[in-house]
């Protein structure tokens, strides 16, 4: 999750919106407007850039985390803001699959009381990072039952996990910026970890935290490798993604800086949201109206532009990246590679 993103007035001019809102139906639109913008020739192996984005569904308020469920052929989505999980196949459209899906309570906890980041995890469990009960949580596909995986460290409570990748050993990277609770940064009374940090959750529900110097990290990924860990940091002072270097005992022993925002695009203020590795170890970082693309080496290829604010994305088994910007789900086909 990014805080709101200003929308320059002249993309909103340009992009035209089309309300389609539907549970149960898989009716798609186009989002007129949307533009694939090529920087290196290396983009034209990944994506066509005359391809055009489906508007899926729309009507949330801020959606996020978007994963395939690559048994059963459909996405999961959160709407942190709504405290809801939504399901999109092609089949049945937009349905909803678990409501509360963070924050149970009565009482209105914050502005962000819902999962944020979701993956399935190995044994093919829902994994989701719980805003508002502070805690990594696995959510049984079937049954929708909770079990906490993570909530503590070092005896402290967790401020809001916000997004989480899985290395092959088994074991979660993960990230815990302020987003969720109810005054953000300036919560001084449910806070209780003082970094913003960023914790690797080994299989016994160990939690340590790696990394502890970021001001506001939020998208996590691994490299095609499992070697290296980047972390996007919304920071428009600092608004960066990080590389670490892991060794053999999952520990980060090195780090530079991917990429830097600034000098990519000097003219628009944007910083990284949620982040993913492709096949190849092509990154694609959820930036301000858009999806952005590099290669590993940190070379800038292109951007999906979309005119909107843009917090995540995910790829599918049916080869479609998925979106997740503003209130709204979108698709874009990539290239095999």
């Amino acid at each position: 999750m990014t805080p709101n993103k200003m929308i320059p007035v002249a993309v909103l001019i340009l992009t035209i919106l089309y309300p389609i809102t539907m549970f149960g139906q898989s009716n798609s639109k186009l989002l007129d407007g949307a533009t694939i913008e090529v920087f290196h020739p290396e983009l034209n192996k990944i994506i066509d850039p005359f391809v055009k984005v489906e508007l899926l569904a729309d009507g949330m308020q801020w959606t996020e985390g978007p994963v395939w469920n690559y048994d059963e052929n459909y996405l999961l989505f959160s709407d942190p803001r709504l405290n809801t999980i939504y399901k999109w196949s092609l089949k049945n459209g937009l349905e909803k699959f678990l409501e509360p899906a963070g924050y149970q309570g009565p009482d209105i906890y914050s502005d962000e009381p819902g999962t944020n980041g979701l993956l399935i995890n190995q044994e093919g469990h829902l994994i989701a990072c719980d805003h508002g009960n502070r805690r990594i949580v696995q959510i049984d596909l079937t049954t929708r039952k909770f079990k906490p995986l993570g909530t503590h460290w070092n005896h402290k409570r967790f401020s809001s996990p916000n997004d989480i990748c899985q290395h092959q050993r088994g074991d979660y990277f993960f990230t815990d910026p302020p987003y969720g609770l109810p005054h953000r940064e300036r919560d001084t009374v449910n806070r209780e970890i003082t970094e913003n940090g960023v914790y690797r959750l080994d299989r016994f529900g160990k939690a340590t935290q790696i990394i502890s110097n970021l001001t506001r990290p939020n998208g996590i990924a691994l490299s095609e490798k499992q070697d290296k860990l980047y972390v996007a940091i919304s920071d428009h002072k600092q608004p960066l993604i990080m590389e670490y270097t892991l060794n053999n005992k999952l520990e980060v022993v090195n780090s530079k800086i991917f990429v830097d925002f600034r000098s990519k695009f000097p003219s628009e203020p944007m910083a990284a949201d949620g982040i993913k590795v492709q096949a190849g170890g092509y990154l694609f970082a959820a930036a301000g109206n858009g999806i952005v693309i590099f290669n590993s080496e940190g070379l800038l290829l292109g951007r999906i532009k979309l005119g909107i604010a843009t917090a995540n994305c995910n790829f599918g088994g049916d080869g479609y990246l998925y979106i997740t910007a503003s209130d709204k789900l979108l698709r874009i086909p990539l290239l095999k590679i």
